[in-house]
């Protein structure tokens, strides 16, 4: 008698805390629900539903280019960014969003989305459509942005690993100022137009 008691014990505890632990996680959802509605909610963000992909593409296939401070590396650069600034420029998109985020050496910051209209910065927000500041790089860096950075680290001779997005623009530029293995990098991705 007493083994079965002994055995039924843990089993009534661990259906106890299984049970408690579901309504534990349906608390924890519903509060997290009414706590951050989604940013289609807000008043004062638009909606998603407002914005779209310009078109499908795929990336699988996207170049990327890890050039150092040789002239001729530096030059061809240069020159590449102009070529695809360029065909940027001719798309006419300057009111879009885009997610961008930074990594380095430094303590995390988590990726925000940043809304520009005319190719002016005028919202930053963070994923959940709260204010995350003033638009302002490092975090607000515009697509016309991300190429200026590339040509300011290759006119500077500094290392420069850059990728392109199927669209053309800049979707991940890392530079490491003097070479010393201090890498910063910038990835821009997820940008939607207004319909």
């Amino acid at each position: 008698m007493r083994n079965e008691s002994f055995v039924s014990a843990p089993l009534e505890m661990s259906a106890r805390r299984s049970s408690e632990s579901a309504l534990y996680a349906a608390a924890c959802s519903a509060l997290l629900v009414a706590c951050h509605p989604s940013p289609s909610a807000r008043a004062d963000v638009p909606a998603e539903s407002q914005w779209t992909t310009p078109a499908p593409c795929d990336t699988s296939a996207a170049p990327s280019q890890r050039l150092g401070a040789v002239s001729v590396a530096r030059d061809s650069l240069l020159r590449d960014v102009q070529v695809r600034r360029a065909a940027w420029r001719a798309r006419g998109i300057s009111d879009y969003r885009i997610r961008i985020a930074t990594r380095c050496f430094c303590p995390f910051s988590p990726p925000t989305i940043l809304e520009v209209r005319g190719a002016v910065p005028v919202a930053l927000r963070d994923s959940m459509g709260r204010s995350a500041g003033p638009p302002r790089e490092p975090y607000a860096f515009t697509i016309e942005g991300l190429f200026d950075l590339i040509e300011r680290a290759a006119q500077n001779d500094e290392l420069v690993e850059v990728s392109y997005s199927c669209l053309g623009y800049p979707a991940s530029v890392g530079v490491d100022p003097k070479g010393l293995d201090n890498w910063y990098w910038v990835t821009a991705d997820h940008l939607t137009t207004p319909h």
